[in-house]
């Protein structure tokens, strides 16, 4: 018996947001001693001009619609893409042509192949078929797109391509908007890659040094810290730290609004200083503004045009799902 669609549209069936910030065990093995006292730091400012060569990357996702086989074992069929812009002296502009993938997730053994019209989809068989555990999945292959991508984007001494021509990638920093998630192989150049989570879900310090957040003005940070890859239930350790953006006007929001927590997964303490000074200056001047962007001023501006950039390459959800539906009953 064929493949049947779920009735409900996919997007109310499954929670918002899964696998966030959650706390771990092993969060009591945060170190906070490596720039000596815990005091706000403010950088010298590092003008455009000198800033390096900077992509920023990007993934989307989207449940295409929950399918049924004859037994009624769900299944998943869902988009995912990642993307990058390129920032230097000529501007920001897309780089490449995204990386997507539409895969088809289940948990059980697959007895009945999906119909010519959703061959494209590729099956990947998960240990669970709660629609959490689903859609988690579903992020966790966003972000191993966004991980090949980023080592793309690294390796020396290749040259990419943009609408303009070719780009020398040599030197450049990859900016991650999220955690930084090990891909299916070790990050080429961990000293130029950058993540950042625009929401602060999880408390990862003690109450002496999470009382610094809230005291932070704008255009400074925190010293930096370290979490273990395992406090976060990930392959990966990383040094971290806070920055305040600007924010106008400042007077209607909490202390907390405008806070950034930011990450690198190189294993150096004195480079990950070094990129926590120059972080202060790339974030605070591409943060947004709240009368363009509701998630100001965290949602960066060339994030924001990325995200439309890969919509357009994603298609319209409805168009896709009349496609499921037509494929599935024809």
């Amino acid at each position: 018996m064929p493949w049947k669609l779920e009735a409900w549209n996919p997007e109310y069936a499954l929670p918002e947001r899964v696998g966030g910030e959650d706390e771990g065990s092993g969060l009591e093995e945060i170190k906070t001693h490596y720039e000596g006292h815990w005091t706000a730091r403010t950088p010298a400012w590092v003008v455009p001009d000198d800033w390096p060569i900077v992509y920023l990357v990007d993934g989307r996702q989207r449940i295409d619609a929950q399918i049924a086989d004859a037994r009624g074992r769900r299944a998943l069929l869902a988009t995912v893409i990642a993307g990058a812009v390129l920032r230097d002296g000529a501007g920001i502009r897309p780089i490449g042509e995204p990386l997507k993938e539409h895969i088809l997730l289940h948990s059980a053994d697959l007895e009945e192949p999906l119909p010519p019209g959703l061959s494209h989809y590729r099956p990947i068989q998960t240990p669970r078929s709660d629609p959490a555990s689903l859609r988690a999945r579903v992020t966790e292959q966003m972000r191993r797109l966004e991980a090949r991508l980023v080592n793309e984007l690294t390796d020396d001494p290749l040259s990419g391509q943009s609408p303009d021509g070719p780009v020398q990638r040599a030197g450049g920093l990859v900016i991650v908007d999220g955690q930084i998630f090990p891909g299916e192989v070790p990050y080429k150049a961990p000293g130029q890659i950058l993540g950042y989570t625009k929401t602060q879900a999880a408390t990862y310090l003690g109450p002496e040094e999470q009382a610094l957040l809230y005291t932070l003005e704008p255009y400074q940070r925190t010293p930096i810290f370290s979490i273990p890859g395992y406090a976060l239930h990930r392959r990966v350790d990383v040094f971290s730290w806070y920055v305040r953006l600007p924010l106008e006007p400042s007077a209607p929001f909490y202390g907390g609004a405008a806070l950034l927590r930011v990450e690198t997964p190189t294993l150096e303490p004195a480079e990950a200083s070094k990129l926590a000074d120059l972080s202060v200056s790339l974030f605070c001047a591409l943060a947004s503004s709240p009368a363009r962007d509701p998630r100001a001023p965290q949602n960066l501006i060339p994030i924001g045009g990325l995200e439309q950039w890969l919509g357009r390459h994603m298609g319209q959800g409805e168009v896709i799902r009349r496609r499921i539906v037509q494929a599935l009953f024809a």
